[in-house]
């Protein structure tokens, strides 16, 4: 062995590659696990520019070499992403965790390949790892983003703190920061970090890089044309071209409309808590209903899954099939209308649709504005939500249903006040507001709206959802700054969503968030009895309510601005009589208003599929 290795080397350093690649099969072939001979072989690969060769070889080096591991499973990696081959550049790294598990390079690459590939459950170790042995501002980031993305938002603001003061300009450190601060209620920094993205578009335009998720743009700007760009950048960011090619109408003579829903939220999800009536109310006569499903495995449960599961006549699981296999999975199936139910939120499967699986692809339900850039045709929304002003914000073509876009499921259990408000840690003889929205949604301007009218309510309570220790803390000393006692803040524990409806029917009045709204919060509140106050918002995520209300007949519950949302609550606290009318009109519009309409509305849908899916 070691003759043929010598005269390999004398081969390579005269220039003879090939000659010396012949002469390492022979030395390799007598032995495999000399690490020397297979380092030179792969190098001979690089310099004849066969870079994934190389990243095989360099890899194959990794197990047998007791001081060069590090270099080798880096060389490795840095030749697989070249080639576009991420995977294997993430398992040569892996490999070499296992000899190396505190090395921070290693940990802050592999977190970083797990992250952009959207495998944060998977990268939560490495982060772990990062956010006790990072030194700079790409380890805090890595790890900030990985752990804030797996909603453990209090071990990651410290991290997107230092990154952010490391690189105060850096967009994706503002952005994270931000969001991370948005979520712990922290309204100081939520509010610095958000001037920074105002000032970046104001001065750039649509030029400016935000680096922000299309989601989290919702959540603080009302600017529709903002939200498009975002919507682009993370299409950009995340997904693959758009398919040019669509796949042509066929004749559906004979045959069903064959409806596929693509979703991870099929258990007891509030998507599924809006849209199993939908799935359950299809006309069997005209429409073939496929789900297409990526639930987690540990989510596959509980009785809403049992729904979902009884109301789809085709079950496709896709959970271990990659975009490519699940989006050919689809056009096996033959699917005329493909419909995605979750936009840009976490866990979404749309680089299925970039590849177009099928002739029709429509958004629905799960995302509050556009979904630009990953193939989808049309969106179903309503005249509110999106009114004309709206279109050219818009990649989709526009499809409104005659009332509120949002479908429910009106076989739930009607609720009454059980008359014992003290089982929840509430006042009973006083005024009881309430604002179960995800803290993110809790901007400072409404929650010192929110203070305002506690303020002008002397007693009253507001009840919120449970939160995390930080948030609680810093809502209450939100809350003691404005001159409310943190008392008045009641907190309710997660509950199953019947018992959490049957307990919301103790509130008197229900307050919104903007500029995105309650959606399910606010059709719960709805369904309770519980009249919800909101204000006109400027984009899809904050004009839902308006969408709602009107939807139950009660348009007069959605005041012009903050200001007078403000006077309206403490208006509506004062006056009994008009609350109990609000009341007992909800508790009719059960039955009555087109909001708990789900076979209208289930109609609405299939008139739009029909029309959109003529043979050509």
């Amino acid at each position: 062995m070691s003759g043929l290795l010598e005269k390999a080397k004398r081969q390579f350093h005269r220039g003879d590659l090939k000659i010396a690649q012949a002469t390492l099969g022979r030395a390799i072939r007598e032995d495999r696990r000399n690490p020397e001979a297979h380092i030179l072989l792969a190098t001979i690969h690089e310099q004849q520019g066969d870079l994934e060769e190389a990243a095989r070889t360099f890899a194959s080096v990794i197990p047998l070499t007791p001081n060069l591991k590090r270099e080798v499973a880096f060389r490795a990696a840095q030749h697989y992403l070249s080639v576009g081959r991420s995977d294997g550049a993430l398992s040569a790294l892996v490999s070499l965790h296992g000899a190396m598990p505190d090395d921070r390079d290693v940990n802050h690459s592999i977190c970083a390949l797990l992250r952009e590939a959207g495998r944060y459950s998977e990268a939560l170790p490495f982060a772990a790892k990062l956010a006790k042995i990072g030194t700079d501002f790409d380890n805090w980031l890595n790890a900030g983003i990985v752990l804030s993305g797996m909603d453990m938002h209090e071990i990651a603001y410290p991290l997107l703190q230092k990154a952010q003061a490391a690189k105060p300009d850096e967009r994706l450190a503002v952005s994270e920061l931000f969001w991370c601060a948005a979520n712990l209620c922290d309204f100081p920094v939520a509010e610095a970090m958000q001037a920074k993205l105002e000032a970046a578009y104001a001065a750039e335009g649509d030029k400016a890089d935000t680096r922000e998720n299309a989601f989290r743009a919702l959540t603080w700007s009302g600017d529709e044309a903002y939200h498009a760009k975002t919507a682009r950048r993370t299409a950009e960011v995340m997904f693959p071209p758009v398919n040019p090619v669509r796949p042509p109408l066929a004749g559906t003579e004979g045959r069903r409309i064959r409806v596929g829903y693509v979703s991870c939220d099929f258990f007891d999800h509030a998507t599924m808590a809006l849209f199993a009536g939908v799935l359950e109310a299809h006309d069997r006569d005209r429409f073939e209903v496929f789900g297409f499903c990526h639930t987690a495995a540990g989510n596959r449960q509980g009785a809403m899954r049992e729904r979902f599961l009884n109301a789809v006549e085709h079950y496709v699981d896709i959970l271990g099939l990659d975009d490519g296999a699940a989006a050919a999975a689809i056009s096996a199936a033959g699917i005329d209308v493909l419909v995605d139910l979750k936009g840009f939120t976490q866990g979404n499967r749309l680089g299925i649709f970039c590849r177009r699986p099928a002739p029709v692809q429509v958004t629905y339900l799960g995302f509050p504005g556009s979904v630009a850039g990953v193939g989808i045709d049309y969106a179903l929304t309503d005249a509110t939500v999106t009114p004309e002003a709206s279109a050219p914000h818009y990649a989709e073509t526009l499809l409104r249903l005659p009332f509120a876009y949002q479908c429910n499921d009106n076989s739930r259990a009607p609720v009454a006040r059980s008359g014992n408000r003290a089982d929840h840690g509430l006042p009973a003889d006083a005024i009881v507001f309430s604002a179960f929205h995800q803290a993110q949604k809790i901007r400072a301007d409404v929650f010192a709206a929110w203070m305002g009218i506690l303020k002008d309510v002397p007693g009253a309570a507001l009840w919120l959802a449970d939160q995390k220790p930080a948030v609680r803390d810093n809502l209450r000393k939100a809350a003691q700054a404005a001159g409310i006692e943190a008392e008045r803040l009641v907190f309710a524990e997660k509950l199953p969503l019947d018992a959490h409806l049957a307990r919301l029917a103790e509130a008197d009045i229900a307050l919104d968030t903007a500029p995105y709204n309650g959606h399910t919060t606010t059709s719960d509140a709805l369904w309770a009895g519980v009249p919800v106050l909101t204000w006109k918002g400027t984009s899809f995520a904050g004009r839902v309510s308006e969408s709602l209300l009107s939807a139950v007949g009660l348009p007069e519950l959605v005041a012009n601005d903050i200001n007078g949302f403000g006077r309206l609550a403490v208006e509506l606290a004062q006056d009994g009589a008009r609350l109990a009318r609000l009341r007992q009109h909800l508790l009719d519009a059960r039955v009555t208003a087109s909001l708990f309409d789900t076979v209208g509305t289930t109609r609405a849908i299939e008139s739009h599929f029909e029309r959109l899916y003529r043979p050509q």
